[in-house]
């Protein structure tokens, strides 16, 4: 939806965060690692780096609660990370229109990058970009039955739509699921995105149907079923079909952190609730039940796409200098320590 931003650079939203309230994840029942998780991420940072300037710090949290499973220096991390190679295969399943330009606005190629430099056995799913949630759901699903044998087993990262896609693929191909250990959901359109309530009939049928040479056109399913209702009216419908642990990571920028091209969207979500990702309400990207890692200050193109680098020449629309793959590795050593091996 993103797409359809104005090119002219809008101001700095004027949104006031201190005056809302924050999330309230007490009704989503979720368990909190966030302290644990802002362990596992912040030793990855350069010394000079401040680790609340990426992930935020909120009342509630708990405080400095240090794990001794969380591998702190350098040594003991990249001895988990190696030990996690032999354990897990990591599945990248990137979102809406992925594709659709070519290689400009690819979701997670360079956390693709990062996790192969450390070492992980990892892919990057083939979706189709305005495919729906049940054609993308057979495509992941038969990527992940196809992948030569292997005793470890699978944790599938989900971005935006992703996270759906990959959600329908658990349910209505129930057998992976021994094989998958965990989802992540990084900035998951789990609850839907109001963007997408309001884009209106014609603007989603100019998105589904637009040439584009990256994907075939839509039948209109790809947004619809980004619907609030639709998404919600499936996870009622099928959460308890879904059996493997869930771990959420969503964005919350600051407004100075909002993407030029997405400010038109972080402030149509904002008198709801300002903590939103310019897509997605941050309650509506916490999976309920999940594990809860963490508020990033990124937006929903900056958690997950080197925007800049694809496209150069308007890298004044992204804001997206953000430690990707520190972010995922993070989440893998939290993931690792509280999921079971295949043989555990």
């Amino acid at each position: 939806m993103a797409l359809l931003a104005a090119c002219a650079t809008p101001p700095v939203p004027q949104v006031d965060v201190s005056a809302d309230k924050l999330p309230d994840i007490a009704y989503l029942k979720v368990q909190d690692l966030r302290a644990e998780y802002r362990q596992a991420f912040c030793q990855r940072l350069p010394a000079n780096a401040r680790c609340d300037d990426v992930l935020l710090h909120f009342p509630g949290e708990r405080g400095q609660v240090w794990s001794s499973e969380v591998a702190t220096s350098p040594v003991q991390q990249k001895e988990a990370i190696a030990a996690l190679t032999k354990r897990f295969r990591i599945a990248l399943a990137p979102g809406f229109l992925t594709g659709c330009t070519g290689s400009v606005s690819m979701p997670l190629t360079d956390t693709l990058d990062a996790l192969l430099a450390q070492g992980f056995d990892a892919k990057l799913l083939k979706i189709e970009g305005r495919g729906s949630t049940e054609q993308n759901g057979d495509l992941i699903a038969q990527q992940l039955s196809e992948a030569p044998n292997d005793p470890r087993t699978w944790i599938v990262l989900g971005y935006s739509k992703g996270l759906p896609d990959t959600l329908d693929a658990l349910v209505r191909h129930p057998v992976l699921s021994r094989n998958v250990a965990a989802i992540l959901s990084y900035a998951g359109a789990l609850g839907g995105s109001l963007v997408a309530d309001d884009l209106g009939s014609w603007k989603e049928k100019l998105v589904e149907a637009l040439p584009m040479p990256g994907c075939a056109a839509g039948d209109g399913a790809s947004i619809r079923e980004l619907h609030r209702d639709v998404r919600r009216a499936w996870w009622d419908a099928n959460r308890s079909r879904v059996h493997v642990p869930i771990f959420s990571l969503v964005g919350t920028p600051r407004p100075e952190r909002v993407s030029p091209g997405l400010r038109k969207y972080y402030e149509q979500i904002a008198p709801v609730s300002a903590f939103n990702d310019g897509q997605l309400l941050a309650t509506d990207a916490i999976v309920p039940g999940s594990r809860f890692l963490g508020y990033v200050n990124a937006d929903h193109w900056g958690i997950a796409i080197p925007m800049s680098s694809q496209a150069p020449l308007l890298s004044k629309m992204y804001i997206d200098d953000v430690p990707r793959g520190d972010l995922v590795i993070a989440a893998l050593l939290v993931i690792g320590n509280h999921t079971p091996s295949r043989n555990d």
